[in-house]
């Protein structure tokens, strides 16, 4: 993230790791939420970052919308357009609903 935000990256997460080589807290919170998702899904969501070309870096929930998109269901995806409502003509409308309320005694 750094090569890509640079100092706005910087700024807002600090360094990954500390001055004695851990990780420091920012980069611990950001490997806990992204431990759910496999590094395909991780590199997408980076893919897609970029290709946005946002000036500033997302917070780490950002990023894992960004993760997730790819893990919603296909059938999500796959509604067509509506079909068109069917034609109705009122005069036999009129007729079935004069049968309906014969057959529950309505006259």
């Amino acid at each position: 993230m750094t090569e890509v935000y640079g100092h706005r990256w910087i700024s807002a997460w600090g360094e990954g790791t500390n001055p004695d080589g851990t990780p420091t807290r920012a980069a611990q919170t950001w490997a806990e939420g992204l431990a759910r998702y496999s590094l395909d899904e991780i590199r997408q969501a980076f893919e897609k970052l970029v290709k946005r070309g946002d000036e500033w870096p997302p917070t780490l929930p950002e990023f894992m919308r960004l993760c997730r998109e790819k893990r919603a269901a296909p059938y999500h995806r796959m509604a067509g357009p509506a079909l068109p409502s069917p034609a109705v003509d009122p005069i036999i409308i009129r007729e079935e609903l004069k049968k309906m309320r014969g057959m529950l005694g309505r006259s």
